[in-house]
């Protein structure tokens, strides 16, 4: 049985892994409208249902699936490897494609997306989550949440393109010779603001904040925050340029320009 509605909602916005992100509202970060969305389990009959639209789950466990509007064109693998306590949450347009992988219990995926969202994820430890905002798309690319209570948030109209990797962790500890109490380097949750643009082949490390507005240039390593309405580009990273911003159109018209210049400057 699907866990009850309201429960859904505590998990969504009262999810451990924002760390308070949602407790106030967000202009910029668009929660989709699952009012009356389908909420599927993982009895036999809701695996079905599900396969008909292209989501294959894998490995049962005490989960959910949310259906803003149900439609077939998926190409999704869900794996959740016998763990318990994962939401996945879609808006009405986005389709996934690729797989969301779950090693421990009680991960959350929100999409707002739209169009095709071709994506791979996965998630380790428990309790993280991933948040993708309104218009959201992406074209290929690689995200690793690992917890506990960790997370990638990525803000409304934001870009990522193909061959992109966003990872809150480096996967392996590094331990200092003289202090190995702990790790050099523990996962920490990643912030892309609304109408960021993600360039091909960028690397983005546990901890950094993109601000509203600012652009990557392909195959940068981001490893410290980048400010709203700049350029970064290089390895190691600089700012190329400031007071910048983007539009989706290649040579945009002035009304196109003054858009993208009105949503970069509205404040989080």
């Amino acid at each position: 049985m699907p866990p009850d509605r309201e429960a859904l909602v505590r998990a969504l916005v009262g999810h451990p892994a924002w760390g308070g992100f949602f407790d106030r509202p967000r202009p910029g970060y668009g929660f989709p409208e699952l009012g009356s969305a389908v909420t599927y389990g993982t009895g036999p009959e809701d695996l079905s249902a599900l396969a008909a639209l292209g989501i294959r789950v894998e490995g049962g466990g005490d989960n959910a699936v949310l259906l803003a509007a149900p439609r077939a064109g998926h190409n999704l693998r869900l794996h959740f490897g016998g763990h318990s306590g994962g939401v996945v949450a879609l808006g009405a347009d986005g389709l996934l494609a690729g797989r969301i992988g779950f090693e421990g219990d009680r991960h959350l995926v929100l999409c707002n997306g739209r169009g095709t969202l071709h994506l791979n994820a996965t998630f380790r430890g428990h309790e993280g989550a991933l948040f993708l905002g309104r218009d959201f798309t992406v074209n290929g690319a690689s995200l690793l949440v690992e917890g506990p209570r960790r997370s990638i948030v990525v803000g409304d109209d934001a870009m990522v393109s193909y061959g992109v990797q966003i990872r809150t962790s480096d996967s392996h500890g590094i331990v200092s010779l003289d202090d190995p109490s702990s790790a050099l380097n523990p996962p920490a949750s990643i912030r892309v603001g609304p109408h960021a643009w993600i360039g091909a082949d960028v690397v983005i490390g546990r901890g950094v904040t993109v601000g509203r507005g600012a652009i990557v240039a392909l195959r940068t390593v981001v490893t410290r925050d980048v400010a709203p309405c700049t350029l970064v580009g290089g390895v190691p990273m600089r700012v190329l340029k400031e007071r910048v911003t983007w539009t989706r159109a290649s040579q945009p018209s002035a009304a196109e320009a003054k858009a993208a210049i009105a949503f970069a400057a509205t404040e989080d």
